[in-house]
């Protein structure tokens, strides 16, 4: 049985597997790390579009620039993301989410709170 200080790790544990079976692009940790990256700045900069380059968007110190550019090359073939160029500064390039990678975040998420809810209780925040 499950106790109370445990349901966090068994819920995240769950969550991974959700993602491993649905999230291919999440089983490796560099596609973890862009897929995240990907979706802070989508959800932190939804209101517009962001003045900061891949290299901001993406940068760690672990990751090559190769291993970076080689997943945004596999989303761009899959059709989840498309590269433009900066308007300021045409030597620059913007990562833009398509509605395919904005349906599978939404999805994702959607399942996130599912999960947290079947043993946590999820407070809205008031307006």
């Amino acid at each position: 049985m499950i106790n109370d200080k445990q349901k966090i790790l068994a819920t995240l544990v769950e969550l991974s597997d959700w993602e491993w079976a649905n999230l291919p692009l999440l089983k490796t940790v560099v596609g973890r790390h862009v897929y995240y990256c990907i979706a802070q700045d989508t959800f932190f900069n939804a209101s517009h579009q962001t003045d900061r380059s891949l290299k901001q968007v993406l940068n760690h110190p672990e990751y090559t620039d190769r291993a970076v550019r080689m997943k945004l090359r596999e989303l761009e073939d899959e059709g989840l993301i498309t590269r433009v160029y900066s308007e300021n500064d045409k030597r620059a390039r913007h990562i833009v989410p398509t509605p395919k990678l904005l349906d599978l975040m939404a999805h994702h998420a959607e399942t996130m709170q599912k999960l947290l809810e079947k043993d946590f209780i999820i407070l809205e925040k008031e307006t």
